[in-house]
């Protein structure tokens, strides 16, 4: 298991009241060149056969392309299921003036990492609909009934990667295309849930070595093996084989609470389920017409501001009182450095503002005098350090922190 280093932020290059300012630019993190680890060996995939009863599902291989698909002569039927992530134990939101809890409240919302998943009886298409997340918006993760594993689109759709079983959890926790260990999962019955979106659920729990999964299930009609497939991909986050039984046939999970081992907990919600007529093919198909195939690491990235400079204005109503040695300036801008070996995601009084990747460093243009709360999460929430305050524009000199 990877041992996560110190991160480190500072204040730095105090402004005026009338001074300009921009928005720094980030440096390549050292490890966005990095080649990725060697594939891991999962667990025998093939042991299970298909739900209709013909032959089990084939992993897919991230080193090898996936054969062209045979177009449907018509669109198939299927759902539209929007689907929010959340974390239970986010930071608060700092109490107290002059914290614009107000504002935080909008930036929460704006960066939820939220997902619109179409569904037929065979086929699943991703789309991650917000900015909430390390990959890039619209980004697609697409998979199919007969095989194990998942492609991963870019937005413009060019070119896919074929991400084999045991992928997912790197790829949105630290936008790698590493395969982890698959470790044995058990699944047991707990009995009715409540009902959601006006259907009747049962819940399943599924334990693996990653963590405990509690799953609500609903019974949708037509949907045929489409909720196995999203099942697919909560267990790909667990480290759990896709062969793990959870879901039958018109069975879709519409609520799911992931409790790590390490710390933390990730919840999906589903906050509608759409009936489709017709699910255009092209947009399912996997791999995708037209598309190129591809391997190697995602394009680097030292990091990515979630907020504009206006938002990160009004984080607080107005500049503090920090005494006479501060009484010059009204704002200050603001370094973020990771040191971490993986990605984080910087929350100041309880907004999410950047994430900033393994190495890397981020400034954030001007923030209002004043101290303010800082915590790093991982995006899983499986990670993450104490909170700890910090003055802008610092108070102590130098103003340069280095690691300590």
């Amino acid at each position: 298991m990877r041992v996560a280093a110190l991160l480190v932020l500072a204040a730095v290059s105090c402004k005026t009241t009338d001074a300009s300012h921009d928005a720094g630019t980030a440096q390549a993190s050292p490890q966005a060149s990095a080649e990725p680890a060697p594939l891991a060996t999962p667990l025998a995939l093939s042991a299970n056969a298909s739900p209709e009863g013909g032959p089990p599902p084939v992993p897919m291989r991230g080193d090898l392309p996936l054969p062209p698909e045979t177009p449907l002569p018509k669109d198939p039927p299927g759902y539209t299921v929007a689907i929010v992530l959340r974390l239970p134990d986010a930071p608060a939101v700092t109490v107290g003036s002059p914290v614009n809890a107000s504002a935080i409240d909008a930036i929460r919302k704006q960066n939820e990492p939220r997902f619109e998943v179409d569904l037929t009886s065979s086929r699943m298409r991703m789309r991650l609909v917000s900015p909430g997340f390390l990959l890039p918006r619209d980004a697609e993760i697409r998979a199919r009934d007969d095989r194990y594993g998942h492609v991963f689109l870019m937005p413009d759709l060019a070119s896919y990667r074929v991400l084999a079983p045991g992928t997912l959890r790197s790829l949105f926790g630290e936008r790698r295309v590493d395969v982890s260990p698959l470790s044995p999962a058990e699944v047991s019955e707990v009995g009715d849930g409540p009902v959601r979106l006006g259907y009747h659920t049962r819940r399943a729990e599924v334990q693996s070595r990653a963590g405990k999964g509690e799953i609500e299930i609903a019974k949708v009609p037509e949907l045929g093996e489409g909720g196995a497939l999203l099942v697919r991909a909560i267990l790909d986050l667990m480290n759990a084989p896709p062969q793990v039984s959870v879901v039958g046939t018109d069975e879709l999970p519409v609520h799911a609470e992931l409790h790590w081992s390490t710390r933390g907990a990730l919840f999906f919600e589903v906050t509608s389920i759409t009936k489709r007529a017709e699910i255009p093919w092209q947009s399912i198909a996997v791999p995708p017409a037209g598309a190129g195939f591809t391997t190697g690491p995602l394009a680097p990235m030292a990091g990515e501001l979630r907020v504009d400079e206006k938002q990160l204005a009004a984080l607080h109503g107005g500049p503090m009182d920090l005494g006479p040695s501060a009484a010059r300036v009204t704002s200050g801008p603001l370094v973020l450095v990771n040191a971490a070996n993986t990605p984080r995601l910087a929350w100041i009084d309880g907004a999410p503002v950047a994430w900033i990747g393994d190495g890397a460093r981020l400034e954030l243009p001007s923030l209002p005098r004043g101290r303010y709360q800082v915590e790093w999460r991982s995006f899983l929430d499986d990670a993450g350090e104490p909170a700890r305050s910090l003055t802008v524009p610092p108070i102590a000199q130098p103003v340069d922190a280095g690691v300590h």
